[in-house]
């Protein structure tokens, strides 16, 4: 089909960039099985298509579209109403008229807004009601009829489809894209060129021009796609980031400083697309690399534009990695797939809080689907996904995130374990802490192996009943129960029985038969620290009590 080109699956980048191929090609209402055709982990796209649409207006577009509300532009336009409505109330709060038009002046003041207003100045007309808001006076605007024409103007100005795109895209060109290539117009020199020229100069034309050329005597070859290149028709793969370094200054890593590491147009377009492909959840971007076929590539990394920005606020701390990997577990992305020998590759884009931002990677298998669907695991996931988070010192913590966290990394609970018990006896807060942490160590035991859930109850019970028996546990054994979390953190179950038999023939009570399981058993440890969870508080009553407050 000499009239279409033709693109298989690869690699995670070039995968999110079919992805993000496909979502453009909807976008411009593409017809399926005409303008482009899937089938299999081929994706094939009728060349006098490509030819006949503007592929740079379509890509500011889509990522104008999807990004939009990652910038401050549509937050100042609702400030900007949120001033005029409050300009008809009677009275007057002019302290918050003030703080607001600071907000709108410093958030337009920003230094690639003005470059973005600049490159297309010719295109637009009134573009002075900008650069007399980004003037420090307008900050000290009098609450007058001129101050009202004067937004009502500035309104207008931002919300002409050229500036919002230009504006918006400059702020996404910034914080979003640069997350994952350097090229085109976020190189320093073109910060003040018009950035569809860029992106058309770097991309799109290469990408027309490569279609009209016979490309049979070209003796190099496109390292992702193996498609015919030579010198004119050839792109260096670093100006995606973290995958090479400069490789025109830099030739000593390849074989006989041979500079081999190039892309053809049409895969150095789809790289381009590469943060469209990928999801963003919280500060993280996620794309999900099922390489059975490009349908189900889309399926799975589906972008809901319907979200509202409620609905995002209140999944605020569960929105990343392991939220989507969770979703999928539960049979949202995997409905139609049981996993063999093909596994699922989750990678992440990850910002750090020092902002560095690098590549996961997590595998899903087998292992990891049954463990989470186990039916227990599964409830005590979702329980904790309703408790959100936690606060331990001065930092709020997600029990869900936690727990999840160490079954996708094959880790075990223990460090989570001692924390929370730790949190208990230093808070205060001890029953509710013990029960979340019991329902950890259950998740613990049955991930170890565990089939008998009854030893883990009946720990719970001795350590319940002793409670009951002693006076004052939270505050008089403090420090024995310090002992005895410490004892088992470094698995020194000997001094843990040692500790639990001193208190039991000190007070003249029966020995349960639990505490000799803490010696003799494999799930030693975590028949201790449910001993240790009852004798917090931790038993039936509070949880009759919790499913009555969920009630």
């Amino acid at each position: 089909m000499d009239d279409y080109i033709e693109i298989l699956t690869g690699d995670f980048l070039k995968n999110s960039g079919i992805v993000a191929f496909i979502y453009l090609l909807k976008e411009d209402h593409a017809k399926e099985n005409d303008d482009y055709i899937i089938d299999g982990n081929r994706l094939q796209v009728k060349k006098e298509y490509l030819k006949n649409t503007n592929l740079t207006n379509l890509y500011f577009h889509c990522m104008v579209k999807r990004y939009q509300n990652e910038t401050p532009i549509p937050k100042v336009i609702e400030e900007i109403e949120n001033i005029l409505r409050r300009l008809n109330y009677e009275n007057i709060d002019e302290k918050d008229i003030q703080d607001r038009l600071s907000f709108i002046s410093d958030k337009l003041d920003a230094a690639s807004f003005k470059t973005g207003i600049n490159s297309i100045k010719d295109e637009v007309e009134d573009s002075d009601i900008y650069f007399s808001v980004i003037n420090k006076s307008f900050k000290k605007s009098k609450i007058d009829d001129e101050l009202k024409k004067k937004l009502l103007e500035l309104k207008e100005f931002l919300t002409i489809d050229i500036v919002f795109e230009t504006l918006c895209f400059k702020s996404i060109c910034y914080n979003i894209i640069n997350k994952f290539w350097e090229k085109s117009f976020l190189l320093r020199n073109n910060a003040k060129k018009n950035m569809k020229e860029c992106y058309e100069a770097d991309f799109v034309k290469p990408l027309m021009n490569y279609l009209e050329i016979d490309t049979d005597k070209m003796n190099d070859q496109c390292i992702d796609c193996g498609n015919s290149i030579n010198n004119k028709f050839s792109i260096p793969i670093s100006f995606m980031k973290d995958f090479a370094d400069d490789l025109v200054r830099k030739k000593s890593a390849l074989f006989n400083f041979n500079m081999d590491m190039n892309l053809c147009p049409i895969c150095a377009f789809l790289y381009s697309l590469v943060p469209l492909g990928f999801l963003k959840y919280n500060r993280d971007y996620i794309f999900v690399n099922q390489n059975g076929s490009v349908e189900e590539l889309c399926r799975v990394n589906a972008y809901n534009i319907e979200h509202s920005k409620e609905k995002l606020q209140e999944d605020y701390q569960l929105r990343d990695k392991y939220q989507k990997i969770y979703q999928m577990i539960e049979g949202y992305a995997l409905e139609t797939q049981k996993l063999t020998n093909n596994n699922i590759q989750i990678i992440t884009r990850s910002i750090k809080d020092n902002d560095q931002v690098k590549y996961e990677f997590d595998i899903l298998d087998n292992y990891l689907i049954e463990i989470v669907r186990d039916q227990y695991i599964s409830k005590t996931l979702e329980y904790f996904k309703k408790k959100n988070v936690v606060k331990i010192n001065d930092q709020y913590l997600s029990v869900f995130r936690e727990v999840l966290k160490r079954i996708l990394n094959r880790v075990n609970m223990y460090d989570l374990i001692n924390l929370l018990l730790r949190q208990s006896i230093d808070s205060g807060e001890s029953s509710y802490l013990a029960y979340y942490t019991n329902r950890i160590v259950e998740i613990q035991y049955i991930i170890k192996g565990g089939k008998s859930m009854g030893e883990l109850y009946h720990a719970r019970k001795d350590g319940w009943e002793l409670r009951n028996k002693l006076e004052n546990v939270d505050e008089n054994y403090r420090g024995t129960i310090y002992q005895l979390i410490n004892a088992l953190k470094v698995d020194d179950r000997n001094k843990f029985v040692d500790i639990i038999l001193r208190i039991y023939t000190s007070k003249g009570l029966p020995i349960p038969f639990s505490i000799s399981r803490v010696l003799e058993s494999d799930y030693g440890t975590e028949i201790g620290y449910q001993f240790i969870t009852g004798l917090k508080g931790a038993y039936e009553s509070f949880e009759e009590k919790e499913n009555k407050d969920d009630e």
